[in-house]
């Protein structure tokens, strides 16, 4: 009884960590927003090409509709004086290919 038992759990377990999904959901969203991160650091490099990238905050992701938009929070630095950019980063949430982005300078 007691070894029928034991081959039993080895067989539940076994089959549950094959049926897992390796990659967990929280790291899945990381890098997407990371990728898009990237381009909002280019996207502001190529509008501010004297300034400094000091500081980066993404502030999150809402959907509408069939896209998506990440909102980065970015403090850049030229001629000793510091200053904030939005970037707004829209894309395709089924192919994630980038639709718009806009930039918004605030201070």
């Amino acid at each position: 009884m007691k070894i029928g038992m034991n081959i039993f759990l080895i067989f539940c377990m076994a089959v549950s960590a094959s049926v897992l999904p390796v990659q967990g959901h929280a790291e899945t969203k990381t890098q997407s927003y990371e990728e898009f991160g990237r381009e909002a650091m280019k996207k502001a490099k190529e509008t501010f090409p004297d300034a400094q990238i000091v500081d980066y905050l993404h502030v999150g992701k809402k959907r509408k509709g069939e896209t998506s938009i990440e909102t980065f929070k970015l403090t850049l630095k030229e001629n000793n004086k510091p200053f904030e950019v939005f970037v707004f980063i829209e894309y395709n949430e089924k192919t994630k290919k980038v639709i718009k982005v806009t930039l918004e300078k605030v201070s």
